[in-house]
């Protein structure tokens, strides 16, 4: 074997050339690395991914990239919405002058800004490369100017593109003539909009602007001549509509109602109250009614003059197949428009109503007539018209207002003024509207030619001011009814009592009480005289008559008076100011066992507990008072228990469970009355050195009672007052800066009351609900009660009956107040009556009943619910028992319904002819009460099939298919004359 020898020389050569070697393989490497990393780079750019791409840009180190690599950067920086995107690009054409991207890099940053529709931004970087002229350019900046309502320069960009013969000069042009034409230069607009016709994009839109322009110039005739040469081949909606429209403008209606058909059938977007109404017309005028009323019937839904017009032509057609209801409903649209047809719809409307009649609409139509054309060309025909309706008429108020105007009246229109007037006012205090009833009832006795209508509106005017607690000038009318026997006199007396005990005018009350006892007989209802001998108790009570007091309790008693918690109690309190304790803890204990529901039910263990106190039993008051609070801790005696307990703790030396009483008051009742003494307690304690707190409890009681500033009460006064005037936005508004103003004020509970009121009164109904919930825990607050009843009510209405009886209930617990259990008991009978629940209905309906304070009003809601829900019982008897009382005494809707129940009733029983009877009175005396009457006739119409008058029935059923307004109720009568035709087909 040949052995080699290597020298030194050798081998550090052979180590050279392998470096060599190494240094040009790693270079090689690099190189493709950097152009992998570029392509990957631009990929990313490619898709949109332009922070990924700078990113990855920004990496790239090679020198023969740097150019790219900046401009990549740059337009990445751009497109990622950057802050240093247009810097970068600005910085890239000054660093590159020469690159090839430099010359079209602000093109392309515009064209970028240009299609996210940023046109200033764009404007902006067209405007910085000024030597590219190319159409592209020159439209889209021409675009951008129009674009950012830049017209003038707008129009100089695309006034470049002139001669280009490019599909940018075409499309150019369309434009030119838009800015041209609304600019209102519409004849040079033509020139570039005939261009505009041969742009690829805009050519249609330039046909539409040139169909426009020929339009608002009334060249019909060129317009239709121009469509007709273009052809179907480029059309659109617009093209179409202005062609119809063409034709009839032009009086041609045969072709408009064509060229109006094939629009509505190519482009339901045409389908608008404007077309309809000149397709419409275009049929009406041709005689092709049904599609004329099918046309105009969706152009008369317009609430402009569109509507008005297309309503004319259809009360027009309505009155040709005598469609009154229809013909009325049409012509009224009309008059509500100034357009040329208003006076002659007028007239129209008039004579419809008359063959209805409907007497009272005729009037108010012809007044409105006569004020708005006073030599109008129908004057003396609607005069005729007026005069014969205000002859049959038996509107209130027409005739009131009738009689008014006139300069001389006769004793007739001064006897009938008395007498509708009288009646409009029990209209509106049976409808709650006592503030208007009392300025009706004065106008009642402007004539005293009825004297039995005298007394009653005398009568009628003190309850309506009763009922708005408006007590000292309810006594003026009470006083007013003079002594003739009558009911009314005698319930004046009643009502005379309740005005003197309201004002605390115990002496005259009392009085006027005796009165009503002397004058009772026993055709008045019972509960008005053990009502009286319950006031005749308190009035004496009020008076110190405690012993006088007592007695007429127990009358009230043996009257059948059920409030006997009420009288148990007060017998009870009455015996402890003549010192007998053991007879008043005797009525207690009876109260607590016989009445265990009784409102009084907390004071009565209070009492008890009190007596047991006064009397120095210190351990038997510390635990009465202790069970007292556990049972109910919500009474409103509890305040007064616990410093009652404090004492007590105190005399039997037991100061820790005295203190700790005293500061549960401060904690819980910080503006109760009893605060002060718990804290003269608290600063006794501390004082002798048992008490180290006093400092905190003492500053609680002045951040909850501070003192009273007058700048305070001004603002509260202030805010109140808009309240107080019927100002509820400014009441709201008001109070609420009040309550910002004055965050630890004692009126903030009283403002956040007078808000939530305010926001209900405006029918603001979440608002007020969210306001109410925020004091509800307010339980020491003067109108607690009344928070419960707005809760209730809001919550019963919008349908949620569990919580607003929930309400009801803690209403009724909370008050001893005989107003607000009548409308407890009210709400709960309406909202299980509401529920189906007609046997609590009844429960709470009969008890509102027996209340000797129960309102007119409630007492007619009362005996409605209650024979309704017996009748739902099939309790048909005690159902009459119920409702026969309200057709006498209830000329309102309540009595409408009374009549359509008792006629249902007297039905079942086959007793048709007094139930046709009733039936008569209803629909003859409630028409303002339409679904009422309605039923009515439904009702009439079963009787007639039953006794075999099919010819009554259908022709009853058939007038009201025809003029109901209830879509319910002539779907009831289209049912019952569609079985009626089965039979008869069926017996045929």
């Amino acid at each position: 074997m040949r052995t080699i020898i290597h020298t030194p020389h050798i081998l550090f050569k052979g180590f050279i050339i392998t470096l060599l070697l190494l240094t040009q393989v790693a270079a090689q490497a690099q190189e493709l690395d950097q152009d992998a990393r570029f392509r990957h780079a631009k990929l990313l750019y490619q898709k949109n991914a332009y922070v990924a791409a700078r990113l990855e840009f920004a990496k790239i180190t090679a020198k023969v990239y740097r150019e790219d690599v900046d401009y990549f950067i740059a337009s990445c920086a751009v497109r990622a919405g950057q802050d240093d995107g247009e810097y970068l690009i600005q910085k890239f054409v000054e660093d590159y002058p020469y690159n090839h991207y430099a010359k079209s890099a602000y093109v392309d940053l515009g064209n970028y800004y240009f299609d996210r529709g940023e046109y200033q931004e764009a404007i902006r970087s067209y405007e910085k490369n000024q030597n590219n002229t190319s159409p592209e350019l020159m439209f889209k900046k021409g675009y951008a100017f129009f674009s950012t309502g830049e017209n003038n320069k707008a129009m100089a960009s695309f006034a470049q593109l002139d001669n280009s013969f490019t599909s940018y000069e075409k499309d150019a042009a369309y434009f030119q003539g838009y800015i041209l034409y609304h600019g209102g230069k519409i004849k040079q607009s033509y020139e570039y909009l005939e261009r505009g016709f041969e742009s690829e994009e805009f050519g249609v839109s330039a046909f539409e602007l040139y169909m426009s322009a020929l339009y608002s110039t009334k060249q019909y005739k060129e317009l239709i001549r121009m469509v007709d040469d273009r052809g179907t081949a480029k059309t659109s909606q617009m093209i179409v509509n202005f062609y119809a429209d063409a034709h009839y403008a032009l009086g041609k209606y045969n072709k408009a109602s064509d060229e109006y058909t094939k629009l509505f059938n190519a482009y339901s977007r045409s389908r608008n109250e404007v077309n309809y109404y000149k397709a419409g017309y275009s049929n009406y005028k041709l005689g092709n009614t049904k599609l004329a009323e099918e046309q105009l019937k969706r152009s008369a839904v317009a609430d402009d003059t569109v509507g008005a017009y297309a309503s004319y032509y259809l009360g027009v057609l309505y009155l040709q197949t005598a469609n009154i209801p229809f013909t009325i409903t049409s012509f009224e649209n009309t008059t509500k428009y100034d357009t040329r047809l208003k006076e002659d719809a007028y007239y129209q409307l008039t004579k419809a109503l008359m063959q209805v009649p409907n007497y009272s609409r005729v009037i108010e139509v012809v007044d409105e007539y006569a004020d708005q054309f006073p030599n109008g060309k129908y004057k003396d025909l609607s005069g005729e018209m007026l005069s014969m309706a205000y002859a049959l008429t038996d509107n209130y108020d027409l005739a009131i207002n009738y009689i008014e105007s006139r300069d001389v009246l006769t004793t007739q229109m001064k006897r009938t003024y008395q007498r509708v007037s009288f009646l409009k006012a029990m209209s509106l205090f049976n409808d709650k509207k006592f503030e208007l009833a009392i300025e009706v009832f004065k106008k009642s006795l402007i004539h005293n030619l009825d004297r039995s209508i005298t007394q009653n509106a005398y009568y009628w005017t003190g309850e309506s001011l009763a009922v708005l607690e408006r007590d000292e000038e309810a006594l003026f009318y009470y006083r007013s009814v003079t002594n003739d026997g009558s009911e009314i006199y005698k319930k004046s007396l009643y009502g005379k009592g309740y005005a003197y005990f309201n004002m605390k005018e115990y002496e005259d009350a009392k009085v006027s009480f005796e009165a009503f006892e002397k004058n009772y007989t026993k055709d008045l209802n019972a509960k008005y005289i053990s009502d009286v001998y319950m006031r005749l108790g308190d009035c004496n009570f009020a008076l110190k008559n405690y012993s006088k007091g007592i007695t007429y309790y127990k009358q009230a008693e043996q009257a059948g008076d059920k409030r006997l918690g009420e009288i148990y109690f007060q017998i009870g309190l009455l015996n402890r100011y003549i010192d007998k304790d053991a007879e008043a803890t005797r009525y207690f204990k009876k109260l607590i066992a016989e009445v265990p529901n009784s409102p009084k039910l907390d004071h009565a263990h209070f009492q008890i507990a009190k007596i047991e106190f006064e009397q120095g039993d210190m351990t038997e008051a510390i635990e009465s008072y202790r069970k007292f609070m556990f049972k109910f801790p919500s009474s409103p005696h509890v305040p007064f228990a616990l410093l009652d307990q404090a004492v007590a703790y105190d005399n039997k030396g037991n100061t820790a469970s005295s203190i700790t009483n005293y500061k549960e008051i401060l904690d819980r009742f910080p503006r109760h009355e009893t605060a002060n003494s718990a804290l003269l307690g608290l600063q006794q304690k501390s004082n002798q050195g048992e008490f180290k707190d006093f400092e905190t409890y003492l500053s609680r009681y002045k951040s909850a009672n501070p003192n009273s500033e007058a700048l305070e009460n001004i603002e509260f006064e202030t805010a109140q007052a808009h309240y107080y005037n019927q100002q509820y936005t400014l009441a709201i508004s008001g109070l609420q800066d009040f309550i910002k103003t004055y965050k630890k004020s004692s009126l903030v509970v009283t403002a956040k009351y007078l808000i939530a009121d305010s926001y209900y009164r405006i029918d603001e109904y979440d608002k007020s609900l969210s306001q109410f919930y925020e004091i509800e825990q307010e339980k020491d607050f003067s109108k607690y009660s009344k928070v419960l009843h707005r809760i209730a009510t809001i919550e019963a209405e919008k349908g949620n009956v569990v919580v607003s009886n929930v309400y009801f209930h803690e209403m009724m617990n909370a008050s001893t107040s005989s107003k607000n259990m009548i409308q407890a008991a009210t709400g709960l009978m309406e909202n299980f009556y509401r529920v189906d629940q007609y046997d609590s209905a009844i429960y709470y309906g009969t008890a509102l009943l027996s209340n000797a304070r129960t309102s007119v009003l409630v007492e007619a809601n009362a005996n409605l619910i209650v024979g309704k829900s017996q009748y739902h019982l099939e309790n048909y008897e005690d159902a009459l028992v119920y409702l026969l009382p309200l057709v006498g005494n209830s000329p309102d809707e309540r009595g409408a319904e009374a009549y359509l129940y008792i006629s249902k009733i007297y039905y079942l029983y086959q007793d048709y002819e007094k139930a046709l009877e009733s039936l008569f009175i209803l629909t003859n005396n409630f028409k303002n009460y339409e679904y009422w009457q309605s039923e009515a006739f439904l009702l009439m119409a079963d009787i007639y099939i039953d006794t075999d008058e099919v010819f009554q029935a259908k022709a009853t059923l058939n007038s009201l298919i025809t003029h109901s307004t209830i879509d319910e109720i002539k779907f009831r009568a289209e049912s019952k004359l569609k079985k009626i035709s089965e039979e008869n087909n069926e017996n045929n």
